[in-house]
């Protein structure tokens, strides 16, 4: 069987417009709140997605000057919405999104970097 295999090098990450070129991981996780709708006519629990939950969240080398890493230090500060578009070649992930999280680990032997925590949100009214 055939497949062709997707590198991460060849995903984007792009923050109100501005490609994030020093990131080195992101995740995208899907998920969602589960309701039990299991009746007595099965044996077996039964269950359907109610809400989804997607969370991107990455580490790229901390850049303070890269437009992707202001913008996300400005929404965890400001708790504005900021545009993202993750993709890879064939998937895409666009909308409003806020920083939830950031965190900076600076090693004694290595490149000062910084974690990031994105989750939807509405629009700015």
């Amino acid at each position: 069987m055939a497949y062709t295999a997707k590198l991460g090098k060849d995903a984007k990450l792009t923050v109100n417009g501005s490609e994030v070129t020093v990131v080195r991981d992101v995740t995208v996780e899907l998920g969602g709140s589960e309701v039990d709708v299991s009746a007595r006519e099965s044996d077996v629990k039964q269950y359907v997605l109610a809400l989804k939950d997607i969370t991107i969240s990455g580490t790229a080398v901390y850049d303070p000057a890269n437009g992707g890493i202001a913008a996300m230090e400005n929404s965890w500060n400001s708790g504005t919405p900021i545009e993202v578009t993750v993709s890879d070649p064939t998937l895409s992930y666009s909308g409003k999104w806020v920083c939830t999280k950031l965190s900076q680990p600076q090693p004694l032997e290595g490149v000062i970097t910084i974690d990031f925590t994105l989750k939807p949100t509405p629009s700015a009214t």
